[in-house]
């Protein structure tokens, strides 16, 4: 997010060696549309979140450029470097934070309140990457509900804005010995931008939390490329060479060509970053290498063009949180977002982003002789020590309760409860925080009694609680195998070659353990279920081994965020809403999945070692399915069960374990 330069406007400026360039302003231009284009859902911007891969090319050319050429002068110092990001950066994103905790005041359940409060505490202290890369699993709050979650870039940012000047300034010094200061520089540049993007590269294909979005480690090549192009410049004037083979406009308009097609085409944006990153971090940097556009009767040069580069910083801190209040606001009325409430949000983001440019952004970077860095850290320091303080009371206050109506707690208490047993349950990359291999659940392990384990994703684990419950009552000690997006299944090289391969590694290591022992004898299997032909090769390897199995059946496909839907709706009808049924139709049954999972499991009917729980007898009845029951929701989001009330299964897991024992019993007596 990077100004092209050190004046206050685009008009009137003229590119030098090192002076402001139109052209990277341009680009700062396609990159803040790109970005808002994508977010806001705008047909042509399928790629658009490319843009801050290059804002990221366009902060490292010009960041680098500064630092080297103040050591070229003898000039350079780490804290007038970072005073002057800081100056750049903090007084709008200050602003911005402030004004997203005021709005979230009056909008925001009191928990989601307080991870907002948090989240920007990390936005002004520059570890938002962080603060979401740990708030990114299965069961996070969706990207919807988060105001802030765009700062992670600002955060990635300063963190290279703090390494790079002292990693330069240290080879600097240390080779200009060998008066071969630049050469050194560009050296470590290399180094460092390979050992990145190879670290890019293997987490793009190991990483199944993806949390490598986030990560300085796996993004440092992207500004990197941009700081290369700089020492490469720099070299080059030095050794009295003027130009670079680089700077044609061909060059200029395959890179512009190249960034517009990453924009427009839809890259995946599960593996990012990735291998495919590196086309729109090419193509910004052919941009930016060949210095072309940058005379003020260009194309670039267009007032409108130039104009949204100066405010776009701006732009691009405001236009997230309007989207998000937005999509709440008119999500509470029961309006649908159409392209005249985007237009009006495209609006309002230009709006502010102008207003914040002129009278944020520039009084704080122009008025030097007022905000002095003493006057400046002192105002930063107060201001963020009073945030601080508000946070600590929202947090002794249980996030302001008082601020909304009662009756939409319980729909908060219900989105709020995480997976059971969290600590036990793997995410996507088949770790988990307790170290055992197995946690355990129900009673202790005994020699004599059967043993139980569960196997599955997130719709086993979610049951977890009424199958302790039901395990203990019937001294059955239990074992949790569950893993984030995982399904049970028994894996094949040809069918399951597309599966994340933590997931099948997983399932192949948990199904060797059941079926190397005696015990676990009995396996509860939970998933969200491929198909019918995968469950029935999964049972069959399971019964013909002397197991019993307990299947869960699929409960409902609700299709919508069910507690924020019934917080619109009490909201609208200005009171609460104790019970919510709604028809039991076959596409919220998923009757003819059903069906076909009823089809192959009817093939073990006769055997006492197959039993079935069907969950969905618990919340429909009469041809209807209770969404919420007396005044709890039954589901936390769209599909998985609320825990406020998964105790209501219990009942169907004591009659399967119970039925489980009378078989295991019955094939003692027959062995005897």
């Amino acid at each position: 997010m990077e100004k092209a330069g050190t004046t206050s406007g685009a008009a009137g400026k003229r590119a030098s060696a090192d002076g402001f360039r139109l052209d990277i302003n341009a680009l700062r231009a396609l990159s803040v549309i790109a970005v808002v284009g994508f977010h806001f859902q705008i047909p042509g911007f399928a790629g658009g979140f490319v843009g801050v891969d290059v804002f990221l090319v366009i902060t490292g050319y010009l960041m680098t450029t500064k630092v080297l050429n103040d050591l070229r002068l003898g000039r350079f110092s780490p804290w007038t470097f970072w005073m002057m990001r800081m100056r750049r950066i903090y007084p709008a994103l200050a602003v911005l934070t402030i004004a997203s905790v005021i709005v979230g005041w009056f909008v925001t359940l009191p928990a989601e309140y307080l991870k907002h409060l948090l989240q920007a505490l990390s936005a002004l202290t520059f570890f938002s990457n962080f603060a979401f890369k740990s708030d990114s699993g299965y069961f996070a709050m969706a990207a919807q509900t988060k105001p802030l979650l765009h700062t992670w870039s600002l955060s990635l940012e300063w963190q290279f804005y703090f390494f790079m000047p002292l990693i330069v300034g240290l080879v600097w010094r240390l080779a200009l010995r060998a008066k071969s200061g630049i050469n050194a520089v560009v050296v470590a540049l290399q180094v460092f931008a390979a050992l990145s993007l190879a670290w890019c590269l293997w987490a793009s294909q190991h990483d199944a939390t993806g949390s490598s979005f986030f990560s300085l480690q796996a993004r440092a090549w992207e500004p990197l490329a941009g700081g290369l192009i700089a020492a490469a410049e720099i070299r080059r004037r030095s050794e009295g060479v003027k130009t670079s083979w680089l700077e044609q406009p061909i060059i200029a308009l395959a890179g512009w060509a190249l960034v517009a097609a990453c924009t427009i085409y839809p890259l995946p944006e599960a593996r990012w970053p990735g291998v495919l990153t590196i086309l729109p971090i090419l193509g910004a940097s052919m941009i930016v290498a060949a210095r072309q556009g940058t005379g003020e009767g260009g194309l670039l040069a267009l007032s409108p063009i130039q104009r949204i580069g100066d405010w776009s910083y701006s732009i691009y801190l405001w236009h997230w949180p309007i989207w998000v209040f937005a999509l709440g606001w008119l999500a509470v009325r029961g309006y649908d977002v159409g392209s005249a409430q985007k237009i009006v949000m495209v609006l309002a983001s230009l709006a502010l982003g102008a207003l914040s440019y002129r009278y944020v952004e520039q009084p704080v970077r122009m008025q030097r002789d007022f905000w002095t860095p003493r006057a400046l850290l002192t105002a930063s320091g107060v201001s963020f020590a009073v945030f601080a303080g508000f946070v600590s009371l929202a947090f002794l206050n249980h996030g302001f309760p008082g601020r909304l109506p009662d009756y939409l707690l319980p729909a908060e208490l219900a989105r709020r409860t995480n997976t059971p047993r969290d600590e036990c349950f793997r995410n996507a990359n088949s770790t988990k925080k307790a170290t055992e291999i197995y946690c355990s659940f129900g009673s202790a392990s005994a020699a004599a009694r059967p043993s139980a384990i569960l196997w599955g994703d997130s719709f086993a684990n979610q049951y977890l609680d009424p199958i302790s419950s039901a395990a203990l009552a019937n001294s059955i000690h239990g074992l949790i195998a569950t893993q984030s997006g995982c399904r049970a299944f028994v894996d094949d090289a040809a069918r399951h070659a597309s599966d994340q391969r933590p997931c099948r590694q997983f399932n192949r290591s948990t199904l060797d353990f059941v079926m190397a022992q005696a015990e676990p004898s009995i396996v509860v299997l939970g998933s969200i279920w491929g198909t019918a032909a995968e469950v029935s090769v999964l049972v069959d390897r399971l019964l013909s081994a002397g197991k019993t199995v307990v299947f869960i059946m699929p409960l409902l496909h609700i299709g919508f965020d069910l507690p924020q839907r019934w917080i619109e709706n009490q909201i609208r009808a200005g009171k609460a809403i104790d019970e919510w049924k709604v028809e039991a139709s076959p596409g919220l049954t998923m009757s003819t999945f059903r069906g076909e999972l009823a089809g192959v499991l009817d093939r073990h009917r006769d055997n006492p070692h197959l039993l079935t729980v069907d969950p969905l007898s618990v919340v429909c009845e009469h041809g209807y399915c209770y969404l919420v029951r007396n005044g709890q929701a039954n589901f936390r989001d769209t599909a998985h069960i609320s825990n406020v009330n998964a105790s209501q299964y219990a009942g169907l897991f004591d009659a399967a374990f119970k039925a489980a024992l009378r078989a295991g019993t019955e094939a003692e007596k027959k062995k005897d």
